[in-house]
């Protein structure tokens, strides 16, 4: 009886939990989709296949014997600039579709990459992504999915005074709110920022493809 108890509690607690966040469940696993297409489908597609190599090769170039303000400079300003892009969709109502698409659409070429690195690369590029891409990226991904998340619920609050006999309000104070969170989620992205710079400027040049 009791263990029947617990089980059911336990289940109680991961429904409310994806009720609750059930964007943040529908962008995760979007962006998981998304990295299963790019892994499944890098060599069937060549424009995949070109960026991928594209991105490890800058990714190398801007990392290897540059200084660590350098690295963080350029790490952050890449990573702010698909948050802005993300702000941007938020703030109207095609970000409902567009956010969750972006995400999609960064899952695929994360994926690529992976594939590339495991496939072209074998032992040496496991390393490198454990050491040199993944632990920056896991933190820059959290902030996506929290940056996609906001704005979803932004664009959603948008959508509905757009809906015909719907009451017009203030937006302002929903709208300080977006900014204050899409600046906490800034926090993070500087935090990624400082992990890749820290990692490339320590391993770079022994795990170097």
């Amino acid at each position: 009886m009791r263990k029947g108890t617990v089980l059911s509690i336990k289940g109680l607690k991961i429904g409310s939990f994806i009720s609750k966040n059930n964007i943040l469940v529908i962008l995760v696993a979007l962006f998981i989709a998304g990295i299963a297409i790019g892994t499944f489908s890098y060599q069937k597609l060549n424009i995949l296949a070109e960026y991928s190599d594209t991105y490890i090769q800058r990714f190398i170039s801007q990392r290897f014997e540059s200084s660590f303000f350098s690295v963080v400079l350029n790490s952050f300003m890449e990573s702010m600039l698909m948050l802005l892009i993300l702000f941007t969709f938020g703030t109207s109502m095609l970000g409902v579709i567009l956010a969750p698409f972006s995400l999609l659409a960064r899952g695929v070429l994360y994926g690529g990459v992976t594939a590339l690195l495991y496939s072209d690369y074998s032992v040496k590029g496991i390393a490198f992504n454990a050491v040199l891409v993944l632990p920056s990226a896991i933190i820059l991904i959290t902030a996506l999915l929290l940056a996609s998340r906001e704005s979803v619920k932004f664009s959603l609050i948008i959508a509905r005074m757009s809906l015909p006999g719907s009451s017009s309000f203030n937006l302002s104070v929903d709208f300080k709110n977006y900014c204050g969170r899409y600046l906490f989620i800034t926090m993070l992205v500087l935090v990624s920022a400082l992990a890749d710079a820290v990692l490339s400027c320590s391993f770079m040049g022994s795990l170097k493809l």
